[in-house]
């Protein structure tokens, strides 16, 4: 069939007029082009077939042109904007002006790169249908039979992917039949390796599901039967075996070292997850082996981490400072989140005279990776028990065969892996300021800004550096991906040129295949479980968001049981990595809104408040819970030496900010040596206010926050001083304190709107002034006077504010409920000296609510929330701090009263932790550590809270 030059002008019309919005008229040239070569192909296929049989060239021809007329855009709309900017006519006259050959050329006179680039995109995306129908007439028997029968290929659309090596992208591939084929231009794929072990493991399907598409492998080139997303039935069962399956195959392909399975490698349907890109199979280790050498906490983290199933990306693997701060794992993101530190740009009022781009954040939305029921995204944190349970049982599985797995492994031959030396987003960001009218100047121009690529590669040998950046920067200058590929049994890179590239371990892919299997089995087996739940914990942006009560399958039964310390601490045993001397662990940390994942922190709300229990434990036992000594743990987990406070509210916190490490510190050193003195000198701490000089006259109310603030700073001093302890910021105690009273506000009164909670309202404030009055260092602050009017007042009214007036559940906690008022309002009339029985008198109505089950008056279920701050264990500690202080003995019975009626509905799972969804933190404030810590408070009456929560 051949196209007329009619046919041909009438589609470049009708296409370019589609995009009339963003100039489409000034790529016509370009399509034109395309378009001419595309009808060319009509006489160079050779053999019985004709174009006739084989393609509809028309549909083909159209389907293309409208792929190659988004590359277009994409590629020169911010020029077209600017250049439209720089003069005074209006949208339509400039756009007609483009049009012509005349308004075209003067912009391409002063951007020839732009030129370049549209030259190039046109004459690849024209190869690229040229190899398409090529392959097809030569694999037309076996593509029919992949596809189920005969048909012509009526549309091809190039794009579906990065470009790689000459432009050679993904294709989607239509037929008249409806049938749909995804066309990949690789060479020695994994696939046939993956195929293969799918047989051995699970021949009939049913314990992986799909797992891959059905595929047909050729040596330049693959075919893969197009894989739809389609939703699940709405039912648990069918929920929990879609899930399962996705744990299993998670199990899978990380015993084979798989890596960049983010969530465009993955597509869910109804039978399970199907993989439909498996170029990283196998991946090369990141680094190479230091023999004899000691490794920091964070590289041996690093190297633990890099033999996980954290390194498939199958899960949402988000790091505390990482750039990468949005989730792309194959599992899915459970909200779609902007990027903080990722930009792209938006066309804003197109086809308007206002039209322009403006800078945006990178968003993740649901793609067809995530399981759907009725077209809505499932949370793979309800389902984690599931996905829990369907690694373990791969695992077993994959133990059972584990000889016939490497045997495997080592009889495959012909396959060869990519290695993604640098993750791929970095090649985004760099391709599209590339684009940019600034660098379009020439070729130099970009050349120059994609020589500023950092030289420093996952996977590749230090002195191949020089050479993978010349094949990135010229891969990057023709629009590709830069991509390397290694045979099965090679330890060199290929990449376009001939230049050598070694990796970084010696290793051939095959042998990092079945190092990878040894390492897996090697793995303590309930690491990498607890990976997975930390990860899919981190997966919303906002882990304080209210959650509707799960549906689907009751909870199953918890691997640690809240009455067994010991056998929490051996899971926390299990994932020690690192040498004796730097220890540590991953564990999700709370970093603004989010959890993250990192080693341990030395902050006492997350894991220094983890250290210190573990410590305390050490203390009575004579052993370390974890194995390894606690000190050096804590040592390796601090944020710097020395601490370097930049003066935020956050950074002054004893709980939660920098200063919180040395709390830490002293705390542990203290249960060996009781006359520890608390570090201070600028050896071990220094005051570095980030805006300058420090004005303590600029603190507002929120400032002096109890957790996260100065008001926790304030009770530091007073609990530390004594210790060694020194005032930092050099304005003195008595001006903070002098400031503080008068930020407070008027103490006979409270506003109506006033939060009153310990953490983050007033009574933080009171406890930061009462710690001080009691310590003697409240000098001519006026803080006594302040609190002995707050005391009459609040005595007299009672103020409540919104979360004590909810009736229904967690008003009874630490953060902002009763226990956290009758805490600091023992603490206020303990600091003005009145006696134990007036006290007593005085809290009683708060202790009443700390003691009602479920701590409110809606409900007489005990509440599911364990954690320190907002939970039961926070009503323990209370209770047990007051029974001392107000030699009640009865308090402590009723906080172990409260703690066996919890075990009674919790003990086994169905508990839940201060925040998020997963109920194995480690946290001190927020989860398991901080329970644990309140029990031994019941169980060794000796044992306390840290000095700044109230203890001795």
């Amino acid at each position: 069939m051949q196209l007329s030059d009619a046919f041909l002008d009438d589609l470049v019309r009708r296409i370019t007029d589609e995009r009339s919005d963003v100039f489409g008229a000034f790529y016509t040239p370009y399509l034109r082009d395309g378009a001419q070569r595309i009808a060319g192909l009509a006489a160079t296929l050779r053999g019985p077939d004709t174009m006739e049989d084989v393609a509809d060239l028309a549909g083909v021809a159209e389907s293309a042109l409208r792929s190659l007329m988004g590359l277009c855009v994409e590629t020169g709309v911010r020029t077209l904007i600017a250049s439209f900017r720089a003069q005074d006519t209006g949208y339509e006259a400039f756009h007609a002006h483009l049009a012509q050959a005349p308004g075209r050329q003067a912009v391409l006179d002063r951007f020839p790169e732009l030129d370049r680039l549209l030259r190039l995109a046109t004459a690849r995306t024209a190869r690229t249908v040229a190899d398409v129908l090529h392959a097809a007439v030569a694999d037309r028997a076996e593509l029919d039979a992949l596809l189920g029968g005969p048909g012509r290929i009526v549309s091809v659309t190039p794009g579906l992917g990065d470009a790689h090596r000459g432009g050679r992208t993904v294709c989607l591939v239509v037929r008249d039949d409806g049938a749909r084929a995804v066309y990949k231009p690789q060479q020695d794929n994994c696939q046939q390796l993956l195929t293969s072990l799918r047989t051995l493991l699970d021949a009939d399907g049913s314990f992986f599901g799909p797992l891959h598409p059905r595929t047909l492998v050729r040596p330049a080139h693959v075919w893969q039967e197009f894989v739809v997303h389609a939703d699940l039935d709405g039912t648990a069962e069918h929920s929990a075996r879609y899930f399962r399956r996705f744990g299993r195959s998670a199990a899978l392909l990380s015993m084979l070292g798989a890596t960049d399975l983010h969530h465009e490698n993955i597509i869910s349907t109804p039978d399970g997850p199907v993989v439909i890109d498996t170029e990283t199979l196998v991946s090369l280790p990141n680094t190479a082996p230091e023999q004899g050498r000691s490794v920091s906490a964070a590289a041996a983290l690093n190297l633990d981490i890099e033999h996980s199933v954290l390194n498939t990306l199958l899960f949402p693997a988000r790091y505390a400072g990482s750039k990468l701060d949005v989730d792309i794992s194959g599992i899915g993101c459970v909200r779609p989140g902007a990027s903080e530190h990722l930009q792209s740009y938006l066309v804003v009022d197109a086809g308007t005279d206002d039209i322009r781009f403006d800078r945006s954040q990178v968003v993740v939305e649901h793609g067809s990776n995530m399981a759907t029921v009725a077209g809505e995204p499932l949370d793979p944190r309800r389902w984690t028990d599931e996905l829990v349970a369907g690694f373990r049982e791969a695992r077993t599985l994959l133990a059972a065969h584990r000889d016939a797995v490497e045997a495997a492994v080592r009889d495959s031959a012909g396959w060869a892996v990519r290695q993604v030396v640098r993750p791929t987003y970095v090649y985004a960001r760099f391709l599209e300021a590339s684009t940019h009218p600034v660098h379009l100047g020439s070729r130099q121009d970009r050349a120059d800004l994609l020589g500023k690529l950092p030289r420093h590669y996952r996977g590749t040998a230090a002195e191949s550096a020089d050479a993978v950046h010349r094949e990135e920067v010229a891969a990057l200058l023709d629009l590709d991906v830069p991509f390397f590929t290694v045979d099965c049994d090679s330890g060199l890179l290929r990449g376009d040129f001939d230049e050598e590239i070694r990796s970084a371990a010696r290793l051939t892919p095959r042998e990092s295949a079945l190092a990878a299997v040894r390492s897996f089995f090697a793995r303590p087996a309930d690491r990498d479980p607890l990976y997975l739940r930390y990860a899919l914990a981190g997966s919303a942006d906002d882990v304080w968001e209210r959650r509707e009560p799960a549906t689907g399958p009751a909870p199953a039964a918890s691997p640690v049981h809240l009455a067994d310390p010991a056998g929490w601490h051996a899971l926390l045993r299990d994932l020690v990595v690192g040498d004796a001397d730097a220890p540590t662990w991953l564990t999700p940390r709370l970093r603004g809104d989010g959890l993250r994942l990192g080693g341990i922190d030395a902050t006492l709300y997350d894991g220094g408040g983890l250290l210190l229990h573990l410590a305390q434990s050490a203390a009575r036992t004579g052993t370390s819970p974890v194995g390894v000594d606690l000190e050096r743990v804590r040592a390796s987990a601090v944020h710097s030496r020395p601490a370097v406070l930049d003066g935020s509210p956050l950074s002054m916190s004893p709980f939660t900010g920098v200063l919180s490490d040395l709390v830490t510190d002293w705390e542990i050193r203290r249960l060996a040596s009781p006359a520890a003195r608390f570090r201070a000198g600028d050896e071990h701490v220094r005051f570095r206010p980030a805006q300058g000089a420090f004005d303590v006259d600029s603190l507002s109310a929120a400032d002096f926050d109890h957790l996260n603030g100065y008001g926790g700073y304030l009770v530091h001093l007073a609990a530390h001083t004594a210790h060694g302890a020194t005032e930092l910021t050099g304005a003195g105690t008595e001006r903070l304190l002098r400031r503080l009273v008068a930020v407070d506000g008027d103490p006979a009164d409270h506003p109506e709107d006033g939060e009153l909670g310990l953490a983050h309202g007033r009574f933080g404030r009171i406890t930061a002034l009462s710690a001080m009055v009691a310590a003697g260092l409240d000098e001519d602050s006026g803080a006594r006077a302040h609190l002995e009017r707050f005391a009459e007042a609040y005595g007299r009214h009672r103020w409540q504010d919104a979360a004590l007036r909810d009736p229904g559940t967690g008003n009874g906690g630490w953060c902002k409920g009763y226990a956290g008022i009758a805490y600091a309002h023992a603490t206020l009339l303990t600091a003005l000296g009145e006696p134990v029985g007036r006290i007593a008198e005085a809290v009683a109505p708060e202790i009443d609510r700390v003691l009602e089950p479920a701590g409110s008056t809606r409900s007489t279920a005990i509440a599911p929330d364990l954690s320190l701050c907002h939970g039961l264990a926070g009503r323990i500690a209370v209770l047990c701090h007051l029974a001392d202080l107000l030699h009640r003995p009865d308090l402590r019975e009723a906080a172990a009263a409260l703690h066996t009626a919890f075990l009674d509905r919790y003990g086994n799972g169905g508990w839940s932790c201060g925040i998020g969804t997963e109920p194995l933190l480690p946290s001190y404030f927020l989860g398991l550590s901080g329970w644990f810590a309140a029990q031994a408070m019941l169980d060794h009456p000796g044992t306390g809270l840290p000095r700044c929560l109230g203890g001795r």
